[in-house]
C-alpha cells in the first residue's frame, strides 16, 4: 500500500504532505493507515539535522475528512491514535506549522491546534461537526482550541454548526493568519504555541456563565460534557485535560444518541445518489411541463435555467401560481440576488397554458392530477418524446414514473426501463424537497402503520393519552392519535382503503360516532374553547369496545408502548425492503424522520431494531401478530440467520 504521508526535505526545512481528500481511499479521514504514516513522517523528520521548522499540509482537495468524525478519534489496536499525534506535535523540540486549505474538521482540526503556526489558504473552510452529531471534539483539539481562542468563541464555534470561511475563522482564531495567495509564504520566525491559557479568571468567569444556563433537550448531556472538557482545559495541565477530553468523546460516541445521529448522517449522504437504479447516465431536462404544480417547484425550475408550461385545473390556482413566482423574483432582484435582465429572462421561460391539451411536447410532465384529468394526460402526451411523471397515482403504466410528496421529502418510482428519467425526476424535486429517495408508498405505509398499531395498544389496554405521552416523551413530534386527529379520520380510513391496511374496533367506533377529528370539534379528543380533552365516559366506553372484542385489557408501561410502536415501524420497514417498494435500509429511517417526525437522535425504526436485536424484535412482532398485526416478512428469518443487521445492507458512504 503507497504511503499516506510523505517526508521531503528543503533545506532546514520538513515537508510532510498528507494524501489530499481526492487522493485518499473515501472517506477515510484519519484511519489507522494514515496515523501510523504520519506518525513515521515526524519521527523521520526529527531525526534529521539542523532542522529549522516542520510543514505539515495536503494534497489533492485538502485535509482529509472522514465520512464518519467518529471514525478520526476511534483508537485501534497497532495504530496510533490521534491525540497521540497531536501530542507528537506539540512537542515537537522544532516549531511546526500546519497549512491548511479544503475543509477543515474533525481531525484535521485537532492537528492544526497542535501545531505552533496555523496558515489557511484562501478558500480554506472551517468546522466542527461534532457537537451536532452528539459528541464533543477530541484528539485534543477541544482543549486546545479553548486554551487559544476562550471558552465562548471556542464553544460559539463548535455549538453553532456552522461552516466558517477563511476571514471568519481568522478573526474567531481558528488560524493565525490566511496566506495572500495560493501558495503560502513561510515566516522567518515563528512564535511557539500558547502552553496556558492568558486569562484563566476571566475564563473561569465565563464558563460559570456558561453553566448557568438552563438547557433541555436531548443535546444536554452533550453540552454539559463539552462544559466539564473546557472546565479542564483552565483546571488541569493540558496533557491530563486531554485525557479528561478523550474519555469524554469516547463514552459520548459509544452512546445511542451519537450512533443514532451519525447513522442518520450517513443515510442523508448515500440519499445524494438515488438507490435502485442502473449507472445509466441522467436525462438532461431542458424542457418541462407542470401540471397542478407548487409555486417553489416552478420558481426554482426557471430560476435554474429550464423552460416550462404550467398549467391547473382551476384558472385561479394558475394565476395564484404566477402571482407568487412574480413576486419572488422581484424580491430576489430588490435583495441583489438577480439583475432585471435575468428576472426577465427567467420569467420569459415560463409559459402558462389553458390546459392540457394546449402543452407543447416537452421532455417530461410532472402532473399532480385531479379525478378524471389521468386520461387525458395519458392520451395527450403519448406520442409525444416526454415521459410522464404522475403524482399520487398508484397504477403506473409501461414507461411512466411515479411520485409523492410529504413533507420535506419527495418518493419516487418507476420500472426498471426508466431509470434514467428517474434519476433526473430526483433531481428536478431535489429544487423543491430537502430529500429525494426511491421508494413507492413508503411515507403513506409508515403513516398507516403508526395509526393501526396505536390503536391495537388501545384495544390491549392503554389509553389513548397515555399513547401519545409515551411515544412524544421519547422524542416523536406529536402521538398518533394527536395526528389522527390533525389530519381527521376520513383521510386516515382513505389512506387504509388504499394501503390494504384495515382498521380495528376503536377508529371504526369513533367513525360511526361522527368523532372525525379536529375540524369537527370531536375525534379522539373533545375540542372547545379550553382545547382538547379527554371524553367524560372514555374509560367506560373502551372497556365496553374491549369486552365486545373478547380482550381482556393489561397495563402497558410507557417502554412497552415504546417498544411495540417500533417494533411495527421497523416491520412495515422491513417489508417495504423485501417487498422492492424501498432499496436502502438507511432510506427507510429517512422517511420515518421526515414524515411521522420520528426523533432524529434516536435514527430511526430499522436503526432501532438493529440495537434492540433482531431476534427480540421478531419475537415481539410474533406476539403482536395474536393481537392482529401482520407477521414479519421472511427478511427477518434470513438476516437472524445469517448474524446480519439492517444496516450492513448499505453501501459505504463517503465524506
Amino acid at each position: 500500500m503507497a504511503e499516506r504521508a510523505k517526508l521531503t526535505r528543503d533545506g532546514a526545512w520538513a515537508r510532510i504532505v498528507m494524501a489530499g481528500r481526492q487522493e485518499a481511499p473515501r472517506g477515510a479521514g484519519f484511519d489507522p493507515a494514515l496515523r501510523a504514516d504520519l506518525q513515521r513522517a515526524f519521527t523521520e523528520a526529527l531525526a534529521g539535522t539542523s532542522l529549522r521548522a516542520i510543514v505539515l499540509r495536503a494534497g489533492e482537495g485538502g485535509w482529509p475528512v472522514a465520512a464518519d468524525p467518529a471514525q478520526d478519534y476511534l483508537a485501534q489496536a497497532d495504530a496510533p491514535t490521534l491525540a497521540g499525534l497531536a501530542a507528537m506535535i506539540a512537542r515537537s523540540p522544532v516549531p511546526v506549522i500546519a497549512l491548511m486549505d479544503g475543509l477543515v474538521a474533525g481531525g484535521a482540526l485537532a492537528l492544526a491546534q497542535a501545531a505552533d503556526l496555523r496558515i489557511a489558504r484562501p478558500g480554506t473552510r472551517f468546522a466542527a461537526p461534532e457537537f451536532g452529531l452528539g459528541f464533543v471534539p477530541g484528539g485534543g483539539g477541544m482543549v486546545r482550541l479553548a486554551r487559544r481562542i476562550g471558552v465562548e468563541p471556542a464553544l460559539e464555534f463548535v455549538t453553532s454548526g456552522q461552516v466558517l470561511r477563511t476571514e471568519a475563522a481568522h478573526r474567531l482564531g481558528l488560524c493565525d493568519t490566511v496566506a495572500t495567495g495560493i501558495t503560502a509564504d513561510l515566516p522567518d520566525d515563528i512564535a511557539p504555541r500558547a502552553a496556558a491559557i492568558a486569562e484563566p479568571q476571566a475564563y473561569i468567569d465565563s464558563l460559570a456563565r456558561l453553566r448557568s444556563q438552563p438547557r433541555q433537550g436531548p443535546q444536554a448531556e452533550v453540552m454539559a460534557r463539552l462544559l466539564d472538557v473546557c472546565e479542564a482545559a483552565v483546571l488541569l495541565p493540558e496533557e491530563e485535560a486531554i485525557t479528561f477530553e478523550g474519555v469524554a468523546c469516547a463514552d459520548l460516541i459509544a452512546g445511542e444518541m451519537s450512533q443514532a445521529l451519525r447513522h442518520v448522517l450517513a443515510a442523508r449522504r448515500r440519499a445524494v445518489r438515488l438507490a435502485g437504479t442502473g449507472p445509466g447516465a441522467t436525462a438532461q431536462i431542458t424542457r418541462l411541463a407542470l401540471w397542478n404544480p407548487s409555486e417553489r417547484l416552478t420558481h426554482a425550475l426557471v430560476e435554474r435555467g429550464v423552460s416550462v408550461e404550467i398549467g391547473a385545473s382551476e384558472p385561479a390556482r394558475l394565476e395564484q401560481i404566477l402571482q407568487v413566482v412574480a413576486r419572488a423574483q422581484h424580491a430576489a432582484v430588490a435583495a441583489g440576488h438577480l439583475t432585471e435582465q435575468q428576472r426577465a429572462a427567467a420569467w420569459d421561460r415560463l409559459t402558462p397554458v389553458a390546459g392540457i391539451a394546449d402543452f407543447s411536447p416537452a421532455q417530461m410532465v410532472l402532473a399532480a392530477p385531479r379525478p378524471g384529468e389521468v386520461a387525458a394526460l395519458r392520451t395527450h402526451f403519448a406520442a409525444g418524446e416526454g415521459v410522464l411523471a404522475l403524482e399520487g397515482v398508484r397504477q403506473r403504466e409501461a414507461g411512466e414514473l411515479q411520485f409523492s410528496r410529504a413533507a420535506a421529502l419527495a418518493e419516487v418510482t418507476g420500472g426498471p426501463e426508466t431509470d434514467a428519467a428517474l434519476q433526473a425526476l430526483a433531481g428536478i424535486l431535489r429544487a423543491e424537497r430537502d430529500l429525494v429517495i426511491h421508494a413507492e408508498g413508503l411515507s403513506a405505509s409508515f403513516e398507516t402503520t403508526f395509526w393501526l398499531a396505536a390503536e391495537r395498544m388501545v384495544m390491549a389496554g392503554a389509553t389513548p393519552a397515555a399513547v401519545d405521552a409515551a411515544l412524544t416523551a421519547w422524542g416523536f413530534a406529536e402521538g398518533p392519535f394527536a395526528r389522527l386527529d390533525r389530519r381527521g379520520l376520513p383521510a386516515a380510513f382513505a389512506q387504509f382503503n388504499a394501503r390494504d391496511g384495515r382498521a380495528g374496533a376503536y377508529l371504526n367506533w369513533l367513525g360511526l360516532e361522527g368523532r372525525t377529528g379536529r375540524a369537527a370539534g370531536k375525534g379522539v379528543w373533545l375540542y372547545g374553547e379550553a382545547g382538547a380533552r379527554i371524553w367524560p365516559e372514555e374509560e367506560e366506553e373502551l372497556r365496553a369496545l374491549r369486552r365486545e372484542a373478547g380482550i381482556t385489557p393489561q397495563a402497558l408501561a410507557p417502554q412497552e408502548i415504546v417498544a411495540r410502536i417500533l417494533a411495527e415501524l421497523a416491520r412495515a420497514g422491513a417489508d417495504a425492503l423485501q417487498q422492492g417498494r424501498a432499496h436502502r435500509a438507511g432510506d427507510v429511517d429517512l422517511v420515518a424522520i421526515s414524515v411521522l417526525g420520528f426523533p432524529r437522535h434516536r435514527g430511526g425504526p430499522l436503526f432501532q431494531a438493529d440495537r434492540a436485536g433482531l431476534l427480540a424484535v421478531r419475537k415481539r412482532l410474533r406476539a403482536l401478530a395474536d393481537e392482529s398485526a401482520p407477521a414479519p416478512d421472511t427478511l427477518w428469518d434470513v438476516l437472524i440467520r445469517n448474524g446480519r443487521r439492517f444496516a450492513e445492507l448499505d453501501e459505504p458512504v463517503a465524506a
